[in-house]
């Protein structure tokens, strides 16, 4: 009788088991369904924001800045262009540009040897990083009317969205 009962105890163990990795799937993949919803929710938020932006931007720029005559200039200052800048010179000017139109200027820092840096930009001259102590690269910095108004500092993808879901709200 007690053989018995040790193959009763067998066959529950497994079906305990079964059903521990059962549920572990399950919670697993509720978990990844919030995740994607989550970040859906954001993305969508953050393409709100920037169509809200882009809207607001584009009934701005029917009227002429006269901060802003040279065609290429104003074209290059249009939302969302990453314009790669080499010199301090042109640093100053285009940021004077942005300041006067009051639009949303992210300074980026990297560097040839980081290999997210060579991914997301190119290489500011070291006069211009000393200028703003950037001292970890990569460096996002955020301006808007000439002031700097946040910073994200590193590899992080899901906090440089967020803060240009923020500050391009407010454009």
């Amino acid at each position: 009788m007690v053989v018995h009962c040790n193959l009763q105890v067998e066959p529950n163990v497994q079906k305990i088991e079964a059903h521990r990795r059962k549920y572990e799937r399950l919670r697993k993949e509720r978990e990844m369904k919030k995740a994607q919803l989550e970040r859906q929710q954001r993305r969508a938020e953050a393409e709100a924001a920037y169509e809200r932006a882009k809207k607001e931007q584009t009934a701005r720029s029917k009227a002429s800045d006269p901060e802003v005559n040279d065609p290429a200039a104003a074209a290059a200052l249009q939302d969302g262009n990453v314009i790669s800048i080499h010199s301090s010179s042109e640093l100053e000017t285009k940021f004077r540009a942005a300041s006067n139109l009051s639009r949303l200027v992210i300074l980026y820092f990297t560097a040839t040897w980081c290999g997210p840096c060579r991914f997301m930009a190119p290489l500011y001259k070291s006069d211009v990083a000393h200028r703003w102590n950037v001292n970890s690269v990569p460096t996002f910095f955020f301006v808007k009317n000439g002031k700097e108004i946040d910073k994200v500092v590193g590899a992080d993808k899901n906090g440089l969205e967020r803060k240009i879901a923020l500050h391009a709200g407010g454009i």
